[in-house]
């Protein structure tokens, strides 16, 4: 599985011939997607009407698309928008992606998140989850990656975890017997 990311919210998730998208920012890019999963409902950028042959989630629920399970969870509103939690499991890797989270979600939620193999949560603080708050949560779910987004400034997070900097990388690539056994730690991606 190899991660690359966009800025703001916006991660490609590719493993094989499936290609997933999370919060694209512009419709060009869902050309050769199989998966599109949006955290914010109605989402800022529609899908088009086309024939190209990808889904689009965009709420709650459990869905299978080809071999990519995901389930997603509601954490809220906020002007009149949805925002959704998402667990990705593909090849044997399970991605929780929090999206757009502004506040801790529900324990009963939380507990179908704990030990995820990669956690994508903000790391940038106002507006989004506080960096305190967003360690606490990351602390209860145990992932052994931590991907921040919409962190413009990383240092607070970072500090959250006795960290002092996090060198960013152009893609992250994920195989489930690389993850067995290792501490958790935090992985900055280029946008």
């Amino acid at each position: 599985m190899v991660i690359t990311y966009h800025g703001d919210n916006y991660f490609r998730i590719q493993s094989g011939e499936i290609t997933i998208l999370l919060d694209p920012t512009n419709q060009r890019s869902f050309k050769g997607a199989d998966l599109i999963l949006s955290t914010l409902r109605p989402a800022d950028v529609k899908p088009l009407e086309t024939d190209e042959g990808y889904y689009w989630i965009d709420h709650q629920g459990e869905y299978e698309i080809k071999t990519v399970g995901v389930r997603g969870w509601s954490a809220g509103y906020e002007d009149e928008k949805e925002k959704t939690i998402y667990r990705i499991n593909l090849d044997d890797i399970s991605v929780v992606a929090f999206g757009h989270l502004t506040q801790e979600p529900d324990s009963k939620i939380q507990e179908h998140l704990k030990n995820a193999d990669c956690v994508i949560i903000p790391g940038g603080g106002k507006p989004w989850l506080g960096t305190a708050a967003a360690a606490k949560l990351i602390r209860q779910i145990e992932p052994m990656i931590v991907i921040p987004s919409f962190s413009e400034n990383i240092k607070p997070f970072l500090k959250e975890f006795s960290q002092e900097k996090c060198e960013p990388e152009e893609k992250l690539t994920l195989k489930k017997k690389n993850l067995a056994g290792k501490t958790m730690v935090i992985k900055c991606l280029k946008p």
